[in-house]
């Protein structure tokens, strides 16, 4: 944690390729107060990608957004790699109603 305070915002650790994945989760937990499930890579300290299915929710007090709880879990590559492949499947709009 002091490491990621001292470099930034943290997103110099995710993988380019999910960086604006990761900022469109940022903006809706923004929004809403969730960020809903987000399955990225991360760079370990050993200078490898790791998996991670995430999902972080905001807390409020007093109607003020007070700490977030985040969820975490490591997966392995097959798992990390089979969330990209529906991600990449998924259209960015409703076939049904077209918007």
């Amino acid at each position: 944690e002091a490491e990621l305070c001292m470099k930034g915002s943290g997103y110099q650790f995710i993988h380019a390729a999910d960086m604006m994945y990761c900022a469109d989760n940022h903006i809706r937990m923004i929004k809403t107060g969730e960020s809903g499930l987000t399955v990225f890579r991360l760079l370990s300290r050993s200078n490898s990608w790791v998996w991670v299915k995430a999902n972080a929710k905001l807390i409020y007090k007093g109607g003020r957004p007070e700490f977030i709880i985040a969820y975490q879990k490591a997966l392995t590559n097959a798992e990390g790699e089979e969330y990209l492949r529906q991600r990449r499947m998924q259209l960015p709009f409703s076939c049904s109603t077209g918007g």
